[in-house]
């Protein structure tokens, strides 16, 4: 992930932290961890499926859109991407785990979640009242996401 996507995320205050110590004996070889992580994406509640955020630019967004960009513009661009993933059959509800498809009603839909973490998923219409059932006790620094696959240009679609 580009530096310039990880400082928007954190001027957006959405930046994941972990911060981990380990004290040793010896006082100078304590140590101090910490992981930044962007809010991934969700294809599924699979951890397998979980997807680092694609980033605007290599979907046809101009070089400093991010300077400019809004968290609004963020959940439009991320629900492109995912009406892509739909389309090409990679998605599922996060709660029942059913295939979703574009349908004639598109009976799902792009959820933000921001808490217990932030993260982008998909879900059907009637299924998201469990969606806080199903995020209980999940983790985005026990998840490991794989880079989004590459689903045409954003504005192909």
């Amino acid at each position: 992930m580009r530096n310039e996507l990880l400082s928007w995320f954190a001027r957006e205050g959405l930046l994941l932290t972990s911060v981990a110590t380990s004290v040793s004996e010896e006082e100078e070889d304590d140590e101090v961890k910490v992981v930044l992580k962007a809010p991934p994406i969700a294809l599924s509640r699979a951890d397998r499926d979980f997807r680092e955020c694609p980033d605007p630019v290599e979907y046809g967004y101009p070089a400093d859109c991010l300077e400019y960009m809004l968290l609004e513009d963020m959940h439009h661009f991320v629900m492109s991407w995912l009406e892509q993933a739909v389309r090409a059959g990679m998605a599922r509800c996060f709660v029942c785990n059913r295939v979703l498809d574009m349908g004639e009603e598109r009976p799902w839909d792009a959820v933000f979640v921001s808490d217990p973490f932030y993260c982008w998923l998909v879900a059907h219409f009637d299924c998201k009242r469990y969606l806080n059932r199903d995020l209980r006790g999940r983790n985005p620094f026990e998840v490991q996401t794989a880079p989004p696959e590459y689903l045409g240009s954003y504005f192909d679609a």
